[in-house]
């Protein structure tokens, strides 16, 4: 009794096929071992890895370059031109690729992007004006191929593919988890190459992977888009449900950038500056592992609102924050890693929603304007919290977080769509 048996029509008949009476239960990884099982995911993860790194490097790259020869400030601008440039062009360039065959859109954004890169960094070090570097920033962001974003619709295989399922979760929690990862080796790799061989260097590294993940991406075998025309002039943002996915979207990238700008800030107002490196250290840790966690299990909360109950404890984790900051900068160290895998699994619930409910054709779009939000709010939460810290005190900053936080699970709460299940 209570065993698991098999049961043959005739006892006595060896060939006679046995069916088990209890489903084999499934291992915890198994999710990503048929994730791999699929035609074609080895490349995909591979393509993933190689181009999230540029992005992670040229940010802290141009600071360090332009930094040189100009002010800070100079440099901060510079920063911003390269995001602007990159976030208000990101739904075009998506909409390219989804119109048109990737292979051309892509190479030309290529030749683009190499042509604007060498341009920026010769008129740094030739000492030129701040109009021509912030134009050049600007361009070099507008030109960059969209190959991280294009991954992932290709991670979205449509209805009847491999790529279906609870193996979207999969793969959209492996793809956040590789973000996370490059967030962190990134900036490290760039800032050794800027300070240790050149301030030159990182840019060719990145070029260098830019063009080594495009010619990955353009010939896995079938367009990872699926070309059609969206019916409505405002494309994928006709959706109600996705444009309030937008919303909160920003409003968690807000309070993420808030979490990254104000534990600094705390750190160096209770006079540790020493655990600073710590807090943003744990906090991507924690949200690598959260995003792969929720790829080994996902049909998680698969039937319920997904997106607002992790909203939720990512709220709950940054009043745990807040009642930390009271206590001690020990007490908020141990806090981050919890904090974290709520980020790590929130980000990729997100992206495969927003993928869900990307209309049939313009799933690179979709995922465009998710990053063009992410980019939003990551300039808002920087530039509103870090004020809101240096004059009210960090405590006050974290305070405003969980209410953030809750407003975005609120939008988020009715985004489920019944094209997946």
């Amino acid at each position: 009794m209570g065993r698991a048996s098999t049961v043959r029509a005739d006892p006595t008949d060896p060939t006679e096929p046995t069916e088990p009476t209890e489903a084999t239960p499934r291992r915890f990884l198994s999710s990503y071992r048929d994730l791999m099982d699929v035609p074609g995911s080895w490349r995909l993860a591979t393509v993933g890895i190689v181009s999230k790194l540029p992005p992670s490097m040229v940010s802290l790259s141009l600071l360090l370059l332009v930094g040189r020869s100009h002010s800070y400030g100079t440099a901060g601008l510079a920063v911003s031109a390269l995001a602007v440039g990159q976030g208000a062009t990101g739904p075009l360039r998506g909409r390219l690729i989804d119109r048109h065959a990737p292979r051309p859109v892509l190479l030309s954004l290529l030749a683009m992007y190499l042509t604007a890169t060498p341009l920026l960094v010769l008129v740094v070090c030739g000492g030129g004006s701040i109009v021509a570097v912030l134009a050049l920033a600007a361009a070099t962001g507008a030109s960059t191929p969209p190959v991280a974003v294009m991954m992932r619709s290709a991670w979205h295989g449509p209805e009847g593919s491999p790529l279906y399922g609870d193996l979207t979760t999969t793969a959209m929690a492996l793809d956040s988890s590789m973000t996370g990862a490059a967030l962190i080796t990134g900036p490290v790799l760039a800032s050794w190459l800027s300070l240790s061989v050149s301030p030159v260097a990182p840019f060719a590294v990145a070029a260098l992977l830019t063009v080594a993940s495009v010619g990955l991406l353009i010939n896995v075998p079938g367009p990872p888009s699926r070309p059609a025309r969206s019916g409505h002039r405002l494309g994928p943002l006709a959706s109600a449900p996705l444009r309030r996915l937008l919303a909160a979207e920003a409003l968690f990238v807000t309070a993420v950038t808030a979490v990254d700008v104000v534990l600094p800030i705390y750190a160096r107002q209770h006079h540790a500056a020493g655990f600073t490196g710590l807090y943003l250290g744990i906090l991507s840790v924690g949200s690598v592992l959260g995003s792969l966690v929720l790829g080994a299990v996902p049909n998680l909360l698969s039937r319920g609102p997904k997106v607002s109950v992790l909203l939720c404890v990512f709220a709950a984790g940054t009043g745990g924050l807040t009642l930390a900051t009271g206590l001690s900068p020990h007490a908020v160290l141990l806090v981050c890693p919890l904090a974290g895998l709520a980020i790590g699994c929130t980000f990729a619930a997100l992206r495969t929603t927003g993928g869900d409910l990307a209309p049939e054709g313009p799933v690179t779009e979709t995922m465009s304007w998710l990053s063009s939000f992410d980019m939003v709010g990551g300039a808002v939460g920087a530039a509103v919290f870090a004020h809101i810290a240096a004059d009210g005190g960090s405590r006050a900053a974290l305070l405003l977080l969980p209410a953030v936080v809750l407003l975005a699970a609120v939008l988020g709460w009715n985004t489920r769509t019944s094209k997946r299940g």
